[in-house]
């Protein structure tokens, strides 16, 4: 008995150890290559520091979640709600160092992931060890996204475990799984939009499946179960709605996360989505051509994949509903890759065990359909998991130098215990990097626009922080993306190129239509836009430089000797304190 007992737990426990050596290859690698060399500082793979900042910031107090780059807006609400970031933070609450904290998040998370994706491939009765690959494959594949704390870190396990209850509601409407399924779902409301809007879609169609069906006590678990889903979800509803009739820089922040209004979808719905619509596709084929798996089982898994499948769908096009674009189609990719990988698996594995029952023409179409499945997945296994570990030259010197940033923020540390403001270039790592690794904040970084912050203060930050680099129109004009977000820096204008691009598609036999010019987003803004930031730089920033470095409460300017050669602080009477050879701080008058 003990014997069998083991064997059961044998595959649990070795997915469990794969996961455990796959989460340390962070760790690994920076042991690897910066040896000795490491003074602290964690190097960065890719966007995780902007994570790192929310969480860190939590950890010191501004529990509201703000703004954790600028000084004046730390005690804003958020403009958009990570649960994540708190959750992230506990470890650092219970007086752990940042990076050991980090590492046991991601530690801890994975193993969350890889447990609750097991329990779902055994919901549908996936053998073991078919299990165990799986989730090895779903794990390698979302790497890059469960490494950032904050966002999809935390929102994976809770993604797969709203899919597990799912599973369970249609295997049995009981109390338990209503209240599990709802209170599953409730939560996504609180880690990531994306997430619940997908959820609140699959939640509808489960309720209009049950309504045309005419299977009422379906209908009735289905219905409670959205409606006590919303209940719990709508503070976070009431929130976003009060914040957008409140603060009046809402819309033109959210902007700046690429909203344009259209309703042509993004070509993503093809990309990524249509892999959703060929599984489709293949189990309408198999329900039609095989009356031998009409069974409760293959219907419960039709059911499980259309409405999930078409739940995260619908939502990567939502937009030709509504009008509304904020790159939904990239985000929602990431939710949808990993389903197509885990329906692939699944299904596959169901139809091995059924084989037999299979016509040879649809035995050798659901090989031939699973096996590109397959390859789809593998692709996309393989581009996730080795663009992330693997370590060009360029990452290397890149962590070798993000080293050199210990020592003034240990400085600015040990001499200023309250926060104070720092500016140095925006475009300088150690800017972005200066409020997770001290208690102090910058003048400004580009990646402070992705909060609650009206975009003539930001580029008014922008416009003050180029002062030593005196910046022309030109420049300005190049260096749009520092200040001004998606929208003006993207989205408009590839909408206007799609929309040119689908009238040569539809009209290709008339040479003559007129489908419109594809604009640069330059010169959508036109010239006289850059001209006026220059003027306005000119006119009334340089000559009164004091009284912004006043107005934006900055006390040290931090020089990078190496970028920053022309940057010379004397000339506004501060005083140097500190010198390592690569940065110098200079202090303010006051």
């Amino acid at each position: 008995m003990r014997a069998t007992s083991q064997l059961k737990r044998l595959p649990i426990a070795v997915l469990l150890g794969i996961i455990l050596l796959l989460s340390m290859i962070p760790a690994v690698e920076v042991a690897s290559v910066l040896g000795v060399k490491w003074q602290g500082f964690t190097p960065m793979f890719g966007d995780e520091g902007f994570y790192y900042a929310h969480v860190q910031t939590i950890a010191e107090g501004y529990y509201n979640d703000g703004n954790p780059y600028f000084f004046e807006h730390r005690f804003d609400p958020p403009l958009v709600i990570f649960g994540g970031a708190w959750l992230n933070a506990l470890p650092l609450f219970l007086g752990l160092p940042f990076n050991a904290a980090m590492l046991i998040n991601l530690v801890l998370w994975s193993l969350a992931f890889a447990a609750v994706a097991y329990l779902l491939y055994r919901e549908f009765a996936v053998p073991p060890w078919i299990s165990v690959a799986g989730v090895v494959a779903l794990y390698m594949q979302c790497y890059p996204h469960i490494f950032r704390p904050a966002n999809l870190q935390p929102v994976y396990p809770f993604y797969f475990l709203f899919y597990l209850a799912l599973a369970r509601f249609m295997r049995e409407q009981s109390k338990t799984n209503i209240l599990l399924l709802s209170a599953v779902s409730a939560s996504t409301f609180y880690l990531f939009s994306y997430l619940w809007q997908a959820v609140a879609v699959t939640l509808g169609l489960l309720v209009l499946y049950a309504l045309v069906r005419r299977d009422w006590q379906f209908f009735k678990s289905a219905l409670i179960t959205t409606v006590l889903s919303g209940i719990l979800g709508l503070p976070a509803v009431l929130y976003t709605f009060w914040l957008s009739h409140t603060s009046p820089y809402f819309w033109e922040s959210i902007a700046r996360f690429g909203l344009v209004y259209t309703r042509i979808p993004m070509a993503e719905i093809l990309y990524s989505g249509g892999w959703i619509g060929a599984i489709l596709a293949l189990l309408a084929v198999l329900y039609w051509r095989s009356p031998a798996l009409r069974t409760r089982e293959f219907r419960r898994l039709c059911l499980f994949a259309a409405v999930g499948g078409l739940g995260l769908w619908i939502t990567q096009g939502s937009n030709a509903l509504t009008g509304i674009l904020v790159e939904t189609g990239e985000h929602v990719r990431m939710l949808i890759l990993p389903w197509v990988l885990f329906v692939t698996v699944m299904l596959g594995s169901y139809l091995w065990r059924r084989r037999a029952d299979l016509a040879l023409p649809v035995r050798a179409l659901s090989v031939a359909a699973i096996g590109i499945l397959a390859l789809a997945s593998a692709y996309y296994t393989q581009y996730y998991f080795m663009s992330f570990v693997a370590m060009p030259e360029s990452r290397r010197d890149a962590w070798i130098e993000e080293q050199n940033f210990t020592k003034p923020f240990e400085w600015l540390q040990a001499h200023e215990q309250s926060a104070v403001v720092v500016w140095s270039d925006p475009r300088d790592e150690i800017t972005s990097t200066l409020p997770i690794f001290t208690r102090h904040f910058t003048l400004y970084t580009p990646i402070g626009m992705w909060h609650l912050v009206s975009t003539k203060e930001l580029i008014e930050r922008y416009l003050v922080s180029q002062y030593f680099n005196n910046p022309t129109a030109a420049d300005l004009q190049s260096d749009m993306g520092a200040y001004l977000g998606r929208q003006d820096v993207f989205h408009r204008a590839k909408t206007i190129e799609r929309k040119a691009k689908l009238c040569r598609f539809f009209f290709f036999w008339d040479k003559a239509r007129d489908c419109g010019a594809t604009p640069t987003s330059a010169e959508l803004l036109g010239d006289p836009f850059f001209n006026s930031l220059a003027r306005t730089f000119t006119d009334d920033i340089q000559p009164q430089i004091k009284s912004y470095l006043r107005k934006y409460h900055v006390s040290y300017i931090l020089k990078d000797v190496i970028l920053n050669p022309n940057w010379h602080p004397e000339e506004l009477r501060a005083k140097l304190v500190y010198s390592d050879g690569r940065y110098e701080l200079y202090r303010l008058p006051l």
